[in-house]
C-alpha cells in the first residue's frame, strides 16, 4: 500500500499470518547495540531514540513491516559508522522479506562502502532480479558489467531500460560511454545528446562528446564540445543508498516507475527512511514541473501526513482534488489527512468517494472498513472487506480483516461461508485453511459436520506444519469436538514453538486461549476478543510535525 502508515495489527497478526513469518523470526538474528560514546550527544540520543522505538514496535509486527523496521534501524546505524551492527539488520531484513529488492540492495551498498566489490556485485545481481525498474540497481549492475568487460551485457540492460522509460540522463549517457568503447562513434553521439537534453547541467558528458564526434571525423564539432566539458556528471537519484549512507539527496528526475508520477525519484522509499526533507526537495522539482498533477499533488499530501505536517497534507489534498474532481487518490489522500486530524466524519466521506471513483482501488477500502469498524459498524466495516478480498482471493491480511469485522457484527457464519465457498476451488490456500478450522471451531452457527471437518482440516495442517498457529487451530478444532485434553496438550505444544523460536512476547493470546481450554471453555471468536484485528487502529502519522 502506497505510504500506509504501518500501524500494527499486534499480536493477532503474528497468529494469523502463520508460520512462514514465523519461521522467518526465527532465523533473525539479534541486531547488536553499539557503543554509541563516541557520537556527539545530541546524535548518540537520536540514535538510542530510534532503537527504543524500534524494539517497541518489532513485537506486533510481522512480514514487510518487520522487515522495513529492521532496515531503518540499519540505515541509522550506517549512517552513524556501526556497520557491523547495520549488517545484522540489513540481512534480517532481506530474510523477512526475500521478495523486496531494497534490502538485497542497501546491502550492496554497504558492502560497497566497505569496499567489498565481490560481496557488494553479488547482492546487485540479486537485487535486479527482484526489482528491474530501481535505476540505480541496473545502472551499478551494468557499470559491473562494463567493468569486466562485458559491454554487451551492459549494453542491453541500459537499452531494457530506456525501452520503457525515456526520462533519464543516465541510462543514455551509459549507452553513449559503451558505444564510444565498441567505436560505434554515430550512435555514441546520438546516446550522449539524448543524456545531455535531459540533463544540460551534465557538463561532465561533453567529453564522451567530443570523443564521439572526433572518432567520426568531425573535428570542428569534437572542439566545441571539448569547449563545453567539465566535471559534473548526470544526476543519479538513488535515495535508498543515499539513506542508508546519509548523503543528501539530489534528485530532480524520477526513475521511471509505472506506478508513480514522473520527476518524484523513488519518494516512497526516502519516506520509509524518514527522511521528510529530502521527499519533499524530490517533490517541491516535480510539482515546480507539474502544478496540475493531481497524482503528484497527492502524493505530496501524503508525504506530508506521514511527516506529521497535517495542514500542508490537506492543503495539497485539497489541490489535489481541484486539478482532477475524478481523482481518486486524490480523495483517498484527503481522507488520510482528515483520519489523522480526528475528523472521521470528513474522513469516510472522502473514502467514499474515491470508491465511488475507483472501486478496485484495494488501500481506499482497506482503510475505509478499518474506520468504519473502529467507529462500531462492523457490517458496514464487512462489506468493506469482502470486496477488498475479492480484489485478491490470496490476499492473508485482508482475509484476517473480513473475519474479523464479520466476528464482531455477529455474522461469523458469513465468514464461515465465504472461506468455505474458497476452499472448494482453492483448497490449496492454507492460510484461508486455517481461517476455516478456527472458524468452524469457534462460530456458533457452524453445523456439527463443518466442525467434524474443522477436525479433519485441522490435523492435517498441523501435520503438515506444527506451526504455533496451526497448532492453535487444530487445539480450538478438537475442544470443539469434546477432545478437552488433546486440546490442552496442543496447545502448549503450540506455546512451546513460540519460546522455542524466542518469541515469548506472542504468548499473551495463546495463553488465554489455553486458560479457556483448560476450563473445558470453547472461545467464541476465532482469536481471543483483545486481539487487534476487531480494534483497529486511528491512523496516525510516521513522525512528528516538523518544518
Amino acid at each position: 500500500m502506497f505510504l500506509r502508515t504501518l500501524a500494527p495489527l499486534a499480536l493477532a497478526v503474528a497468529v494469523a499470518f502463520g508460520s512462514t513469518h514465523l519461521h522467518a523470526e526465527a532465523l533473525v538474528k539479534p541486531v547488536p547495540t553499539p557503543d554509541l560514546s563516541r557520537l556527539p550527544p545530541a546524535q548518540a540520543d537520536e540514535l538510542r531514540k530510534t532503537r527504543e522505538t524500534f524494539e517497541k514496535s518489532k513485537i506486533a509486527l510481522v512480514g514487510e513491516p518487520l522487515a522495513e523496521a529492521y532496515a531503518i534501524l540499519g540505515a541509522a546505524y550506517a549512517r552513524n559508522g556501526f556497520v557491523d551492527a547495520a549488517t545484522i539488520a540489513l540481512e534480517d531484513a532481506s530474510l523477512l522479506a526475500p521478495k523486496d529488492g531494497r534490502w538485497v540492495y542497501v546491502q550492496g551498498v554497504l558492502a560497497r562502502s566497505q569496499k567489498q566489490a565481490g560481496v557488494a556485485q553479488n547482492y546487485f545481481d540479486i537485487a535486479l532480479q527482484l526489482n528491474p525498474e530501481y535505476l540505480p540497481i541496473r545502472a551499478t549492475v551494468a557499470r559491473g558489467k562494463m567493468d569486466n568487460g562485458d559491454l554487451d551485457g551492459a549494453r542491453k540492460l541500459l537499452a531494457d531500460y530506456v525501452a520503457k522509460h525515456t526520462d533519464q540522463a543516465v541510462p543514455y549517457a551509459m549507452l553513449g560511454e559503451i558505444a564510444l568503447k565498441q567505436k560505434r562513434y554515430a550512435e555514441a553521439i546520438e546516446q550522449t545528446q539524448r543524456a545531455l537534453a535531459i540533463d544540460p547541467k551534465a557538463t561532465a558528458l561533453y567529453a564522451t562528446l567530443a570523443e564521439a564526434q572526433a572518432g567520426a571525423g568531425n573535428a570542428q564539432a569534437a572542439a566545441d564540445a571539448r569547449a563545453k566539458a567539465g566535471n559534473v556528471p548526470p544526476v543519479l537519484a538513488d535515495p535508498l543508498g543515499d539513506g542508508l549512507l546519509g548523503r543528501a539527496g539530489t534528485a530532480v528526475t524520477g526513475t521511471g516507475a509505472a506506478a508513480a508520477p514522473k520527476g518524484i525519484g523513488d519518494v516512497p522509499a526516502l519516506l520509509a527512511l524518514h527522511q521528510y526533507d529530502a521527499a519533499r526537495k524530490v517533490l517541491d522539482a516535480a510539482v515546480a514541473a507539474s502544478p496540475k498533477d493531481a497524482t503528484l499533488l497527492a502524493l505530496y499530501a501524503r508525504a506530508e501526513a506521514a511527516a506529521g505536517n497535517l495542514a500542508a497534507a490537506n492543503a495539497r489534498a485539497d489541490a489535489a482534488i481541484a486539478a482532477d474532481r475524478n481523482s481518486a487518490l486524490a480523495q483517498l489522500s484527503k481522507g488520510v489527512a482528515l483520519e489523522m486530524g480526528n475528523d472521521d466524519a470528513g474522513a469516510q466521506r472522502a473514502y467514499q468517494e474515491a470508491v465511488r471513483l475507483d472501486p478496485k482501488l484495494g488501500e481506499v477500502r482497506a482503510l475505509l472498513g478499518a474506520l468504519l469498524l473502529r467507529t462500531g459498524r462492523a457490517a458496514d466495516a464487512a462489506v468493506q472487506y469482502r470486496a477488498l478480498v475479492q480484489l485478491d482471493l490470496r490476499d492473508a491480511e485482508h482475509w484476517m480483516q473480513l473475519v474479523g469485522a464479520d466476528v464482531v457484527a455477529g455474522q461469523c457464519g458469513s465468514a464461515l461461508r465465504d472461506s468455505s465457498d474458497l476452499l472448494a476451488t482453492d483448497v490449496n490456500n492454507k492460510f484461508v485453511l486455517q481461517l476455516f478450522v478456527r472458524l468452524a471451531s469457534t462460530c456458533a452457527q457452524a453445523s456439527a459436520g463443518e466442525r467434524r471437518g474443522a477436525l479433519e482440516y485441522g490435523r492435517k495442517l498441523y501435520a503438515e506444519n506444527p506451526s504455533a498457529p496451526n497448532g492453535e487451530a487444530y487445539a480450538l478444532a478438537l475442544a470443539a469436538n469434546g477432545k478437552w485434553d488433546d486440546a490442552v496438550k496442543t496447545q502448549q505444544a503450540a506455546m512451546f514453538v513460540l519460546v522455542r523460536n524466542g518469541l515469548k512476547a506472542a504468548l499473551t493470546p495463546y495463553r488465554e486461549v489455553l486458560q479457556q481450554l483448560q476450563a473445558h471453555k470453547l472461545p467464541d471468536r476465532p482469536w481471543p476478543a483483545s486481539a487487534a484485528v476487531y480494534h483497529p487502529l486511528r491512523l496516525a502519522p510516521d513522525a512528528p510535525a516538523k518544518r
